[in-house]
């Protein structure tokens, strides 16, 4: 059984989760292993793209997959193939280099539009909702920045991009981390046309059919040749948060010479309604099961509004991490999840998520009925329960009649239901015995915004 399977991912912003960087992580270990997770994946400080390598060792990076080696648990460095910085060398070379040099063809470099091009190229709006575009020097060129500002995107058209990601993967897998996690894995491409966006004023982090920005033809192509070098390494996998809403070419990640981990992003934006819920589950598991690939599923990221503030309250924070960890899969929390505490984000690269809230997780450790206290305990039933443990490779869901506004499911080959009430009002408990609940009740009611779990 790969060792990534219906395992938790804890996904790191380093910057907000301590002022000590890696050291720090390494300090905070402890913390993940009372919260009984099995990877941290790190981000975004410790990222690498092309041309980048990890610093010689002693470093931190050893010292801290030492650490968690040690502790049973895995960890996952971030790679950003798609682009570099722009304090980046192979971007200072295309800024003082000719239009056409090959110094400018490692970038997505265009001419601009209008007189002297003093327009750029397309409409587009990167990622973080800015233009997509900056001029390069004085010129009439522009270059490409989907990312956000100052994060030019990479062209994987040119033999140097890959050959100096290569050489950056085998840097950070001989230096014994256990997977990768690929940022922006649904921007990778050479980028054969620039159509104009038709959505120009829209963020469109989301991909849809017609959106001539992401998910492209020469992504798949870009990901298998990272999972060639990937399978030199045993063990090691390579996995991403992929932002495509349709199922089908979601789950086209996750093939078998693909990335070992795609992980869902339809939860990130979906209303705290249980048949809309439904709808990404179900659609989502159909579209694995279709192409091979694992399940996996997010709430959140670093850069998105909390569980508490998008789905509006803490109750309904707590009734989603439930559905979330009894999913079948690999489940991904986003480090400070598990507090259920409210927060709105920073989705402008570069700048840090709120600073961890390490007072309230030691107040919550205290506290039986805290949210951490919650994550504990399922992320203990999670790894012990018959009816998770007795249904590794199996994701077809048994889905129950419910009442208006909530939903019910048996997990495959077990007798462990999952129900959720999206609605206001209280309704009967599913028969059975109940293992755990986000909010309490009686023992045969499910109150309004919760869920639980029985057998």
């Amino acid at each position: 059984m790969s060792w990534w399977r219906d395992a938790v991912v804890y996904a790191v912003d380093v910057r907000a989760f301590t002022e000590q960087g890696l050291d720090g992580v390494r300090e905070r270990l402890g913390y993940l292993e009372l919260l009984d997770v099995d990877a941290v994946a790190l981000g975004p400080s410790a990222v690498c793209g092309p041309g980048g390598e990890p610093p010689a060792p002693p470093d931190p990076l050893a010292r801290l997959t030492d650490r968690a080696r040690a502790a049973g648990l895995r960890v996952l460095t971030g790679l950003a193939p798609g682009h570099v910085t722009t304090d980046h060398e192979w971007f200072r070379e295309a800024l003082h280099s000719d239009p056409g040099s090959a110094a400018r063809e490692r970038l997505h470099v265009r001419r601009g539009r209008g007189p002297s091009g003093s327009l750029p190229p397309t409409g587009w709006r990167d990622l973080a909702g800015g233009p997509a575009w900056s001029r390069l020097g004085s010129g009439e060129d522009w270059y490409l920045h989907l990312p956000g500002p100052g994060l030019p995107d990479v062209n994987w058209a040119d033999p140097e991009v890959w050959a100096e990601t290569e050489k950056a993967i085998r840097s950070w897998c001989d230096r014994g981390v256990d997977g990768l996690w690929i940022d922006g894995a649904h921007l990778l491409s050479p980028r054969p046309s620039f159509d104009e966006d038709p959505r120009p004023d829209e963020r469109g982090p989301l991909s849809e059919p017609d959106d001539p920005r992401t998910d492209l033809p020469g992504v798949h192509e870009a990901h298998r040749t990272v999972r060639a070098v990937l399978d030199h390494y045993p063990g090691r996998i390579a996995a991403a948060g992929v932002d495509v809403a349709d199922p089908e070419r979601f789950a086209a990640y996750g093939r078998p010479d693909e990335l070992h981990l795609a992980v869902q992003q339809g939860l990130r934006y979906v209303p705290f309604d249980a048949g809309r819920i439904r709808e990404v589950v179900d659609g989502s598991l159909r579209a694995t099961r279709a192409s091979g690939a694992t399940p996996g599923w997010s709430l959140c990221r670093p850069g998105d509004a909390r569980a508490a503030t998008r789905f509006g309250g803490r109750d309904r924070a707590r009734a989603m991490a439930l559905l979330l960890l009894a999913l079948p899969g690999t489940a991904v929390l986003d480090a400070g999840e598990e507090l259920c505490l409210p927060g709105w984000g920073t989705p402008v690269p570069g700048v840090a998520r709120e600073p961890f809230a390490w007072a309230e997780a030691q107040t919550q450790l205290e506290d039986p009925t805290s949210a951490l206290s919650l994550h504990r305990r399922a992320l203990e039933l999670r790894r012990t329960h018959p009816g998770f443990t007795s249904v590794a490779g199996t994701d077809e869901l048994e889905w129950f009649g419910a009442p208006d506004g909530c939903l019910a499911f048996r997990r495959p080959g077990s007798s462990l239901v999952c129900a959720l009430n999206t609605s206001a009002a209280p309704v009967p408990l599913p028969p059975g015995e109940l293992l755990i609940s986000s909010r309490s009740a009686p023992v045969d009611v499910l109150p309004a915004y919760s869920s639980a779990w029985l057998t």
